[in-house]
């Protein structure tokens, strides 16, 4: 900013002029600057009240079910984004998130301003500035408004160009080169929908490019064999071990699409019921890299209750586009620390090369598994 306002400045940005270079005619204007009101607290005099009649139009409702679910979406997709890029790895309160998001949203439209979502880079920019907690946030509007509401002219004077840089160099950073190396490092077929949704993203929008990448894993899950009957459930058993301990012996695969029940089905016997776990992956004909991700979460959630998740049974998954060797490990934690730096899914059996159960630890990726049997009864 240091540089770009003088240069705007020099260029006079804020005048209407042409300019010819290289043969070409170019015109400068005030578009080309941060549009700002022309007087202090001048925010004032733009606030306007809704139109509710507007509601017996169904392009209204159109329009209020976009907003609504792009919003909703995108800022819980960027609230998970930054979960991962926390270094202390602590978990938003989605539910918390998308009721702070509905409450602004309603107040900004009451007074015209424009829907708000979670924000990845701002977030970013504050975690890479050493900020903590919530209240960096609330400080980052905070100033915002105050700018706003005090120094508009100055704030007029900032290039669209410098902005246009700065989230460049976000997402130059966010976009490292060496993102796409780790995920190789999972897997080729992780590399294949990491750079598809990459590309369907920048060609459309976020919420297309994950539907795109998540739509090209289930093909490629399905080209590996994983059953139709099980993409969407998960089939476990459970069985006691002893007073404290219980086992959950997982059947067909364990993928990201059906996630989410399997896990509450661990919460709801580990941290609910406080009982140690034990959980077999012998069984399953498939078990990706998701999964392996979300379970080593599990494992740092129970041993911060005071439980143990000890996972066993694991061997090497080879199918379209890649060969994951899927790494269990054994004995001490020196011992689990040399061996969880691998990557995941599976096809029965164990890997002559590891040990038969222990803990697991992995690097990069995410997304998720679900449904629940005991006794080898079909899931509802």
């Amino acid at each position: 900013l240091l540089v770009s306002v003088p240069m705007g400045m020099y260029l006079k940005l804020d005048q209407a002029h042409g300019y010819r270079i290289f043969e070409k005619s170019y015109q400068l204007n005030e578009k080309f600057l941060v549009a700002m009101p022309d007087r202090m607290f001048g925010m004032f005099r733009e606030v306007t009240t809704p139109d509710f009649s507007v509601l017996g139009q169904w392009i209204a409702w159109k329009w209020i079910m976009m907003f609504f679910i792009i919003g909703s979406l995108e800022s819980l997709l960027s609230a998970k984004a930054v979960d991962l890029l926390d270094p202390w790895k602590r978990k938003t309160n989605m539910d918390r998130d998308v009721l702070a998001v509905g409450a602004a949203n309603l107040v900004a439209a009451l007074i015209g301003g424009l829907p708000m979502i979670s924000e990845i880079v701002r977030s970013k920019s504050n975690i890479d500035n050493g900020a903590r907690t919530r209240f960096a946030n609330m400080w980052h509007g905070v100033f915002l408004l105050l700018c706003v509401g005090l120094i508009p002219t100055v704030l007029h004077r900032i290039p669209l160009a410098a902005l246009a840089a700065m989230l460049v160099y976000t997402g130059t950073r966010l976009a490292h080169p060496n993102e796409f190396r780790n995920v190789y490092r999972i897997g080729r077929e992780q590399l294949l929908i990491f750079v598809v949704t990459l590309v369907v993203v920048l060609a459309t929008d976020l919420l297309i490019g994950v539907a795109a990448g998540v739509l090209l894993k289930m093909v490629i899950h399905l080209a590996n064999g994983v059953p139709l009957r099980s993409f969407f459930k998960a089939y476990v058993e459970v069985e006691d071990v002893d007073e404290h301990t219980t086992r959950i012996i997982a059947r067909e695969s364990a993928v990201f699409s059906n996630w989410i029940p399997f896990r509450r089905q661990i919460e709801d016997i580990g941290l609910v019921q406080k009982r140690n776990l034990i959980l077999d992956l012998s069984g399953a004909a498939m078990v990706d890299a998701s999964v392996m991700e979300k379970l080593e979460e599990m494992q740092a959630e129970f041993q911060q209750n005071g439980l143990t998740l000890e996972l066993r049974g694991a061997g090497g998954f080879s199918g379209l586009f890649t060969q994951f060797p899927f790494r269990t490990n054994q004995g001490t934690d020196s011992d689990s620390t040399h061996n969880n730096r691998h990557g995941w899914a599976h096809s029965g059996g164990v890997d002559p090369g590891d040990g038969e159960d222990g803990n697991l630890g992995l690097d990069t990726h995410r997304l998720s598994w679900g449904g629940t049997i005991r006794a080898g009864r079909r899931p509802c």
